[in-house]
């Protein structure tokens, strides 16, 4: 017999949930990077061996780092980055690439530099388009001071370079004035070597420089020795 009672109406099928999204862990570069040892800082220690000893202050994405590494394979090359990630990315590439010879550290140059050793024992200081800080509040994070200057003469051997660029003018400027003005115990610390004109002699350049010669700019290099 057939019941009167109005059939059910069909099932709506239960709508999906989309799941929450769940966002990553943060990525902590700062525990991850490589940093000085505590006390003072034997070069010879982290990168043992015989050749020149270069040092590379604020290398950034590590372009310079790397192509250095590759066309001066007898030279011993420490670099110092302050941001942590690219200190951490940097020294797993040079990893990845077998570079046995450069090592990338983590860390504050102000706070690094007193405490290297030996004394006398670099080849070659380079500094690349440093501090990009144009506010006088700014001041107390540039690198380029006379305490920078004082560890750069005490570290560079008699005849050690120094090579410093920037594509503004003005800090092009700056930089090469300090530098000539600079005296240790009387006398001037540093002998410029030609002026702006000169070209990078290193066989490598950073992401900087690279990207101003892509844009046809300008480079306002100094190169000077230690007197």
């Amino acid at each position: 017999m057939q019941s009167d009672r109005p059939h059910d109406p069909p099932a709506t099928p239960r709508a999906t949930q989309t799941p929450k999204y769940v966002a990553p862990p943060p990525i902590r570069y700062g525990e991850m990077a490589r940093r000085a040892p505590d006390g003072d800082i034997d070069f010879d220690t982290l990168l043992p061996g015989e050749g020149p000893r270069e040092l590379e202050i604020g290398f950034g994405r590590g372009r310079f780092l790397i192509e250095r590494a590759r066309s001066a394979p007898g030279s011993r090359i420490l670099g110092i980055e302050i941001k942590a990630k690219w200190g951490h990315l940097v020294e797993e590439r040079r990893k990845r690439e077998g570079l046995t010879h450069v090592v990338a550290l983590s860390g504050d140059a102000r706070q690094i530099l007193p405490r290297l050793r030996p004394h006398a024992g670099l080849a070659r200081v380079f500094l690349h388009f440093p501090d990009p800080w144009w506010k006088k509040k700014h001041g107390k994070r540039r690198v380029l001071d006379d305490d920078f200057l004082r560890e750069v003469a005490r570290l560079l051997a008699p005849g050690g370079e120094l090579f410093m660029q920037t594509d503004v003018e003005d800090r092009g400027i700056e930089m090469r004035d300090r530098i000539v003005s600079y005296e240790v115990e009387g006398k001037p610390a540093f002998a410029l070597e030609g002026g702006f004109e000169i070209a990078n002699p290193y066989g490598a350049r950073s992401n900087r420089e690279a990207r101003a010669d892509e844009d046809h700019l300008p480079v306002y290099r100094v190169l000077a020795k230690r007197a």
